[in-house]
């Protein structure tokens, strides 16, 4: 571990995440990690323990297979799926019994994607990128660059197609990227060897608000890039950040103007590349790069949000507002968490850290669970979720010292992360979405 211009921090506010929007204080769980992103819930009473016989509130077989995580509304869940003739589906689920409301086939068709098939068709589909949602509408992009609005009773409201729109897609594993629904806009990021962007839509109608081209250099795999714009907040201040392509970036949400920029995450491997999003709270940014396989290769970077600010623009903090690094073994697919004052960060063989957030000082390194690690890390109620491919989800106790609730397995492969709503856990295997909750007697099915 490295620490490179370590400056006074501001103390985190244990708990107390302002950057989350006030969707994520209760029943809303409206994108991938919640509502900005973060993946911290602010709600108590959520389980510790679970199994086929114990809490699980109910589960519901889907059609075909994907590994979009599932988004929650007051009364729904929304996820999509591929079936075996390639149609492209959403679904929605009644949120309290796990009944499937609706689904709807809106397009078909595969992965432009230029590497082997052998290394991502076992977990990676069209039907990877996480819905968006909100009461009155959804939104769900495919790898394909379809990007549908619904109505609540699954009618298409407007429709993209962002690759006939702005050209194709040349990655090497296919588009993976999930839209954030952020104060009436849909922000999309695509960073592939051939075209890179960010691009602000309009939610109610679809229209482009703005488009910032994004141009780095970039070797080989490292100029694809597989995250999810998150959202920075302090105050009244917001930012958009998006990584991929060795950098990490921060747009203004209204005009797309880049605010400021850093560098650093270049692996030394022709496969080096970004998949996770930026782990975010009000203090701190945590950034990390990968290599499939690992290999000893990795990096995660902290940033000091508050120096990353530049009252001019455009300006380039790789090192101004760096806090520390973690080199080598660091996670890759799987975003870290913020939560309180620290900072969990799961490999891909289920090893976990912890981490001061000034300093990067590791309070604790733990083995959870056997398998891989794809699935994000979310975390509320004091505790800490890490989900890992063969089901079983380990549960630590948030903080300093290692403090293990519980293992729980439920059958399936896991590649989606959890969401978090009303007191309950929603689990996605490839085929089967689970419903997770305390003193939970009766499933459904």
């Amino acid at each position: 571990m490295t620490h490179k211009n370590m400056k006074p921090f501001t103390a985190l506010l244990p708990l107390a995440f302002l950057a989350v929007s006030a969707t994520c204080l209760g029943a809303s769980w409206p994108g991938f990690r919640g509502a900005d992103g973060s993946g911290v819930s602010l709600e108590s009473g959520l389980p510790s323990t679970w199994s086929e016989s114990e809490n699980l509130k109910w589960k519901l077989a889907l059609p075909g297979r994907g590994n979009s995580s599932p988004v929650v509304t007051l009364k729904r869940v929304y996820l999509t799926s591929q079936t075996e003739d390639g149609g492209l589906w959403t679904f929605a689920v009644d949120k309290q019994n796990g009944k499937l409301i609706w689904k709807t086939q809106l397009t078909e068709g595969s992965l432009a994607a230029t590497g082997e098939e052998s290394l991502y068709a076992h977990r990676h589909n069209p039907a990877t990128s996480t819905m968006a949602a909100s009461e009155s509408r959804v939104w769900a992009f495919f790898g394909t660059g379809k990007l549908f609005c619904l109505n609540p009773k699954g009618k298409i409201i407007w429709q993209r197609d962002l690759v006939q729109d702005y050209g194709s897609y040349d990655i090497a594993f296919g588009m993976a990227s999930s839209p954030r629904l952020w104060k009436g806009s849909i922000y999309i990021n695509c960073i592939t060897k051939n075209t890179s962007y960010v691009v602000a839509l309009s939610a109610q109608d679809g229209k482009t608000q703005w488009k910032t081209e994004r141009s780095y250099e970039a070797d080989r795999d490292g100029a694809d890039a597989y995250s999810t714009p998150a959202i920075w907040k302090q105050g009244n201040r917001e930012q958009i950040l998006v990584a991929g392509a060795d950098h990490l970036d921060a747009y203004d949400p209204k005009s797309g103007e880049r605010l400021w920029y850093a560098g650093g995450f270049k692996i030394k491997s022709p496969y080096g590349r970004i998949i996770a999003s930026p782990a975010v709270s009000e203090s701190i940014i945590v950034q990390c790069a990968g290599n499939p396989g690992g290999g000893g290769l990795g990096r995660a970077i902290a940033f000091r949000a508050n120096g990353a600010n530049r009252a001019d623009g455009q300006g380039q903090v790789t090192q101004s507002a760096r806090l520390w690094s973690i080199e080598r073994t660091a996670p890759d697919a799987a975003t870290p968490v913020i939560y309180g004052d620290l900072v969990y960060l799961v490999r891909a063989n289920g090893v976990t850290l912890c981490v001061d957030p000034a300093t990067g000082k590791k309070h604790w390194e733990e083995r959870t669970a056997q398998g891989d690690n794809f699935a994000s890390t979310v975390a509320g109620d004091n505790k800490v979720y890490i989900l890992n491919t063969s089901g079983t989800c380990t549960v630590l106790e948030a903080g300093a010292t290692f403090k293990k609730l519980a293992e729980n397995k439920l059958p399936g492969t896991f590649y989606a992360t959890p969401a978090i709503s009303d007191g309950a856990l929603f689990l996605r295997s490839e085929s089967v979405l689970y419903a997770i909750e305390n003193a939970s007697t009766t499933v459904q099915q």
